[in-house]
């Protein structure tokens, strides 16, 4: 059996949050859904197969804005507005990460580099995470957004860290791994297991398809950088490791 590759030094952690704090499917479903049934409105000749198969399509080829019926169109924007809405209630958290997170600021520094809405940082108040971030580097703020390295740069440069000793740590080679690598600083890839569920009033059938495409997706991410990378189950996996020692079992806290 292969023994897990030894943690790199590290000074200070950055980490990603969707996939890594708390789960990105429960949002894309909600906008999935909410994309379906104003679509529907407005042909009512449109079927989920027709449906499911655009986002086949988008999420694994990036349709053009043109592609019916238009995952890009206005119909995608008004559902992703609704979303935001609705964010901090359809958050799910990973299980045991902001223990980890908490764990993990105990020894050093840690901070959030994201591409997430404005509506994250609620969540991250709500549930206990904030207290433990020196930063909170999002893309809608900062104007720059992962695959950039610019966005995991700004935040370095704000707080004075050495690449050299930083650990990024998320949950995708292409937007996480590959640009801390070009910044000269480590990576860490998590793969939690899925414990997210579907809002309610999601069609299962966009579910099972979703479900179908998201195995795939993880297939079209693979990316060179990924062998360059720490890999761990989850960020209290990874706690773990760069602590010595499990973090603390905690109920988690409510986030709606």
């Amino acid at each position: 059996m292969t023994k897990p590759a030894p943690a790199p030094a590290v000074e200070a952690v950055a980490t990603d949050v969707g996939g890594v704090l708390y789960y990105d499917e429960p949002f894309e479903l909600a906008w999935l859904q909410g994309v379906l049934e104003l679509a529907s409105e407005a042909d009512p000749t449109l079927t989920i197969e027709r449906f499911t198969a655009e986002m086949r399509r988008f999420y694994l080829q990036r349709a053009s804005a043109t592609a019916s019926p238009g995952l890009y169109s206005p119909a995608g924007a008004h559902a992703w507005t609704s979303v935001r809405r609705r964010w901090a209630d359809l958050a799910q958290l990973v299980p045991g990460s902001v223990t980890a997170l908490a764990a993990l600021a105990e020894h050093r520094p840690v901070c959030v580099v994201a591409n997430q809405p404005p509506e994250c940082e609620e969540v991250l108040r709500t549930s206990g995470a904030a207290q433990h971030l020196a930063l909170v580097a999002l893309d809608t703020t900062a104007g720059v957004a992962k695959p950039d390295p610019g966005l995991l740069g700004w935040a370095i440069e704000q707080l004075g860290w050495n690449p050299a000793t930083t650990l990024m740590v998320g949950d995708r080679p292409d937007h996480d791994a590959a640009p801390a690598q070009r910044l000269g600083a480590h990576a860490a890839l998590v793969t939690p297991p899925t414990g997210w569920s579907a809002p309610p009033g999601t069609d299962p059938a966009l579910v099972a398809a979703y479900r179908e495409v998201r195995a795939e997706r993880l297939e079209v991410r693979r990316h060179p950088a990924a062998d360059h990378s720490l890999h761990a189950r989850d960020l209290a996996d990874l706690a773990t490791r760069l602590t010595g020692r499990a973090p603390a079992r905690r109920r988690p806290a409510v986030t709606r």
